[in-house]
């Protein structure tokens, strides 16, 4: 395999797919020096939105007032913003692997509440802190005002205790559904975690009147624990630092586990203290990850195939919510995951409906195709509102391909460009079927294969 396909594939996992600039670098570029500096992280800087937010003293302001029109007008668009600012970070910057990061993490501690400042904060932990300490990760996460309010720990008091956020941590967040905790772990759990919430202004707050001191017993240990100790005490099980491995090693490099290589990154990085740079660079910098099996092995969610045709197909946008709505009618909603346990992925992301869809999506971005068609049926992110058509005709699409900008891709072999595995059968099709038409119906043909779908 040559350098450009193993750069390639290692952009499309540790990023959103090749960029238009990018491609004559990656033709001789080493994929280690290619994986330096997709993975620096620091510069960090956070989302710039394109409205003001208001403070937490202003937003407190709204939300106590008889009318909460003004609150709920500024969480719908500030969401909105904080949603689109992310999107063009993830198809801008060079620095691919902490946004990508940001998004594994987006799905494995999901929230979804209607405060758009507590889910700037979180979004912001995420692109901060993805690449750090697991350890330092999940206890900011779990103090944050956004998990907190999801997962109901503001009612959880020593008088009712609520099992919501202890049974989820264990559940979702560490260990694996039913792995060595039980209903009992469960329950005394949330008992260490009473008096944990957040003031008016959305930072932590220790409620020590609330909290349960009484004496607990959780996975086999015995003590006045509090929170801190719950967790450490999670973190101290060498299957804490597997079941995480296990979801980034699916989300990053196939689906289908390798247990003998799982097996071995879960050890180093429990014995690393949960180091989660350390995790990724034995990830990308092994020759396995480049191994026939994982090239074109995984299907791209929506958020990742519409940021990576933006990536190699500039674009200006009159109307955004074109773009953001494709993503909302397949499935994937940034803010917005379907539940507690985040989104589906692999197969999940695909029927007969959503896959015709994706093949359809680059064809009416150039213009060439119109789309009515209703978002996915979704109640959990809905919430029982009805969803209205999305409709992009001739009139409504208002994006604007740059194809000059594109003129040197154009000339190219597109197809090796474009797929992950080209094959001779479906280049000689496409090819046949564009023999009389111009560079640009041929690009469009090829992203509107089943074959595009992979990375």
């Amino acid at each position: 395999m040559n350098n450009f396909l193993k750069n390639k594939h290692l952009i499309s996992r540790a990023g959103f797919g090749i960029h238009h600039n990018d491609i004559e670098k990656y033709k001789n570029a080493n994929p280690k020096n290619i994986y330096q500096e997709i993975k620096d992280i620091s510069e960090y800087q956070v989302l710039q939105t394109d409205l003001r937010a208001v403070t937490p003293e202003q937003y407190q302001e709204m939300a106590k007032a008889t009318d909460k029109k003004p609150v709920n007008q500024f969480n719908k668009v500030y969401n909105i913003s904080v949603r689109k600012s992310w999107h063009n970070q993830m198809i801008n910057t060079p620095y691919q692997l902490r946004e990508k990061m940001a998004l594994f993490w987006h799905g494995h501690f999901a929230t979804r509440i209607q405060n758009a400042l507590f889910n700037k904060e979180i979004i912001e932990i995420f692109r901060k802190s993805g690449l750090g300490n697991f350890r330092d990760l999940l206890f900011e996460v779990s103090k944050s005002s956004a998990m907190l309010n999801f997962l109901n720990n503001q009612q959880n008091r020593k008088a009712r205790p609520n099992e919501n956020f202890a049974r989820e941590l264990m559940e979702l967040f560490t260990l694996g559904r039913g792995n060595l905790y039980t209903e009992k772990d469960i329950k005394e759990s949330a008992r260490a975690f009473t008096g944990w919430s957040y003031d008016e202004l959305g930072e932590f707050a220790d409620n020590i009147k609330q909290h349960d001191s009484g004496e607990k017993v959780f996975l086999g240990k015995t003590g006045n624990f509090d929170g801190t100790d719950i967790i450490n005490i999670i973190l101290e099980k060498p299957e804490c630092a597997e079941f995480v491995t296990k979801k980034i090693y699916q989300f990053f490099v196939n689906e289908t586990l390798d247990e003998k290589i799982v097996k071995s990154l879960s050890q180093k990085f429990y014995n690393s203290n949960y180091d989660i740079m350390m995790l990724m660079d034995e990830i990308f910098l092994a020759d396995w990850f480049y191994s026939e099996k994982n090239i074109g092995a995984k299907i791209k969610s929506p958020v990742e195939l519409i940021v990576g045709i933006r990536r190699i197909m500039p674009m200006d946008l009159q109307n955004r919510d074109i773009i953001y709505n494709f993503e909302r009618v397949l499935g994937q909603e940034l803010l917005q995951p379907p539940n507690v346990a985040g989104w589906p992925s692999g197969m999940s992301w695909i029927d007969s409906s959503t896959l015709l869809l994706r093949m359809k999506i680059p064809s009416v971005m150039a213009g060439y195709k119109t789309l009515d068609i209703e978002p996915k049926s979704n109640d959990d992110v809905n919430m029982g509102k009805d969803e209205s058509k999305v409709i992009v005709n001739q009139k409504q699409n208002t994006i604007t391909i740059h194809w000059e900008s594109m003129a040197p891709i154009l000339n190219q072999d597109l197809f090796s460009i474009l797929l992950p595995k080209p094959n001779e059968k479906l280049q000689n099709t496409i090819t046949k079927f564009n023999s009389e038409k111009s560079k640009k119906h041929l690009m469009i043909s090829i992203m509107s294969t089943p074959e595009y779908q992979l990375c």
